[in-house]
């Protein structure tokens, strides 16, 4: 064995732990050796104090929610305990006393009723006494019970598990029932039980006491029974957000005596007026649906987009508003006569009109005239009118007669360009809608005027939508409801339905006469909301428009007259002679007028086509007849043409026309013609059998 020392070895790893040594030399004069060693690391964890301070608290927190459950719990308990104290002290005081046996014998009027009522008292004391001695008689028992089987001791404390026992089920049964009278709203202190939850009371009760589909069962049927309605069945739907549907068949009852009633219902439920809806099914006149709403079933109802330029057509269906199932309204304007009756407030024309006008500006074969002879109608669209807007009866009515001529006129158009049986609409030959507003204030031949176009305008592509906010035959003329495709009726008076909806509508649920329209704004009460009549709407129910905003409307306009919209066909003016009076923002069709020159076989058609083009190149309504007219007809005439000779040619056409001095550059006073005379000329030379004679 070797005695030398073994030389000491530090492991690598050490070295990085190592504290060399070293000598500091104080300031006064001292030094310190500091020896060398070895610095053992530490492991970073969280101390023993603050685990012993965070479970204290995780433990105290647990405790409190504990502690505050147990509070809120025994809080909530207690109340619902004193509640059927209080009720259930009151409920004995007048069971001992006979009070319900007074109020049945509408008060002691008689010594025969006040023994009676002694009599009655009487048996109720014995009946309690009985009772207690049953009590103390079942106590006793289980006190027997647990001495001699369960082996306890008779002088221990089990003598008193039965008395509490019994209390603890007393107590918890008084908490129950003070629980349900909370629960029950309008139980009065004399109530044993709710009117609705007693089987022999068949008094009815609000819907908002209901809490189940079983609930709302019994709810309608005690109030239909109330009201002399029988019913072999009443099964509730659902719940539909907005209120409740419930499916009903009725037992010697009509669906008329249902509707009749209505308005009792809506109080008799307590929900808001007209909220009893009614929807019959058209296969069984006995069963029906019953819709009671008690929220506004279009709340969630968003604005709705504008539609972009041109892209729809009168073929395709768009969608104007919403039902009250949540389903879309859906309509195709081909083909569209509508007539719209509401009150003022009904939201007929910033709700009805001005979405259906939305939708007509948008369509690239469709184009419409807005007229209205008392108000200013919805004149924000008028920028993509075909015609700006026509106010006053007598423009209404002259405006009209165009119609009913283009839609006669269209017949021979519709055969040369062999359309088929329907006015095929195109951009270049668009459907015209003729928008009325109050229609109830145009002259008496405007009215037969529209009832001419609704018998003939549907073949040809002319239709009308006119509002109106009454309805009799006085205000509306005749046959017309008939003849309309869609009838519409918001708020409104019942005497209107009949004439508007049908006979027997108000009974089969059309109730418009139950809507109420707005005061100031629209978006209070029913205003939009409607009933609506016409193929593919046979049910009763509430439906509403979209209502666009008018900074919405505005741009939307904005986008569309830059784009551009189409115009009358040249085809459907010529051929009812309107080529001459129908005008575009204050000037006349003249390209196309021009256009029709062209085909006609006569010397002086090129001349007049000139003329008219010239104007439309200068966008003037007058110019001179040396500086721009002649020079303009330089290859078309002769080369001897003067303004005499140019006279002669217009008035051999249109007789009555004459040259006349307007304003030409710096010169205020030039011989000239004016875009009118030149018109009359060109109308005069394609018929000369209706030539204009009027001075112009």
């Amino acid at each position: 064995m070797s005695t030398e020392a073994e030389p000491l070895t530090v492991p690598a790893e050490w070295t990085e732990h190592v504290i060399p040594g070293q000598l500091i030399h104080n300031a006064d004069g001292t030094v310190d050796d500091i020896a060398p060693g070895v610095l053992v690391p530490f492991p970073d964890r969280t101390p023993v104090l603050t685990k012993a301070g965070s479970a204290a608290m995780v433990v105290a927190s647990v405790t409190g929610r504990a502690v505050g459950l147990t509070a809120y719990g025994t809080l909530v308990a207690g109340g619902w305990f004193w509640a059927g104290l209080k009720a259930g002290t009151y409920l004995g005081y007048r069971y001992v006393r006979g009070r319900d046996v007074i109020d049945y014998l509408g008060g002691v009027t008689s010594k025969a009723d006040l023994n009676f009522v002694k009599r009655e008292r009487r048996s109720r004391w014995k009946l309690l006494g009985i009772s207690a001695g049953i009590t103390a008689g079942l106590n006793l028992a289980g006190w027997w019970a647990l001495v001699a089987q369960a082996g306890m001791t008779a002088l221990d404390y089990s003598w008193a598990i039965p008395p509490t026992a019994t209390g603890l089920l007393v107590a918890t049964a008084t908490a129950l029932y003070g629980r349900y009278r909370l629960n029950a709203p309008g139980i009065e202190p004399d109530q044993v039980v709710a009117g609705q939850d007693d089987p022999t009371n068949d008094d009815p009760f609000p819907l908002s006491h209901c809490t189940s589909g079983e609930q709302v069962t019994e709810c309608v049927s005690r109030a239909l029974a109330y009201k002399g309605i029988g019913t072999r069945s009443v099964d509730v739907l659902g719940y539909r957000g907005w209120g409740w549907e419930v499916d009903i068949v009725l037992n010697g009852a009509s669906l008329g005596k249902v509707n009749s009633v209505a308005d009792d219902l809506d109080s008799i439920f307590d929900v808001p007026r007209g909220g009893t809806l009614i929807e019959p099914d058209p296969d069984a006149s006995a069963h029906f649906t019953l819709r009671l709403v008690t929220s506004d079933p279009f709340a969630d109802m968003a604005r709705p987009a504008v539609h972009t330029p041109n892209s729809m057509s009168v073929k395709d269906a768009a969608v104007y508003g919403r039902c009250m199932d949540g389903s879309a309204f859906e309509l195709r304007l081909r083909g569209m006569f509508m007539m719209i009756i509401g009150s003022s407030g009904s939201a007929k024309t910033k709700g009805a009109l001005r979405c259906l006008a939305e939708a007509i500006t948008a369509c690239r074969d469709a184009i419409a005239i807005e007229m209205d002879p008392v108000k200013d109608g919805i004149r924000e669209f008028s920028d993509v009118m075909a015609l700006p807007p026509v106010r006053g009866k007598e423009d209404c009515t002259t405006t009209l007669r165009w119609l009913r001529d283009i839609a006669s006129a269209r017949n021979q158009v519709k055969s040369a360009k062999e359309m088929g049986d329907l006015w095929e609409p195109s951009p270049k030959h668009p459907v015209i809608y003729g928008l009325v507003d109050e229609f109830i204030f145009l002259a008496p031949e405007a009215k037969e005027l529209a009832i001419e176009i609704l018998r003939i305008g549907r073949e040809t592509g002319v239709y009308l939508i006119f509002a109106a906010q009454e309805a009799t035959q006085d205000s509306l003329g005749d046959a017309i409801a008939s003849a309309v495709t869609y009838r519409v009726m918001l708020a409104a008076r019942s005497e209107d339905i009949p004439l508007v909806l049908g006979k027997g509508a108000a009974a089969q649920g059309y109730r418009p006469d139950r809507l109420r329209p707005a005061v100031d704004d629209e978006r209070i009460y029913d205003a939009g909301k409607f009933y609506i009549a016409g193929p593919g709407f046979l049910r009763p129910v509430l439906w509403r428009w979209n209502r666009f905003d008018r900074e919405q409307i505005r741009q939307a306009v904005k986008d569309r007259a830059a784009v551009g919209r189409p115009w009358f066909d040249h085809d459907s003016l010529a051929a009812a002679d309107l080529l001459h009076v129908i005008r575009r923002d204050g000037a006349a069709g003249e390209a196309s007028l021009a256009d029709r020159l062209d085909g006609i076989a006569h010397d002086d058609a090129p001349v007049i086509a000139q003329l008219l083009r010239t104007f439309e190149e200068h966008e003037a309504a007058f110019l001179p007849t040396s500086e721009v007219l002649l020079p303009a007809l330089d290859g078309v005439t002769d080369a001897d043409a003067d303004s005499a000779k140019l006279a002669r040619t217009l008035q051999s056409h249109a007789p009555m026309v004459k040259a006349g001095r307007g304003k030409w550059g710096d010169n205020p006073q030039v011989r000239g013609w004016s875009r009118a005379a030149v018109e009359q000329a060109a109308a005069g030379l394609i018929d000369p059998s209706k030539a204009r004679l009027e001075a112009v």
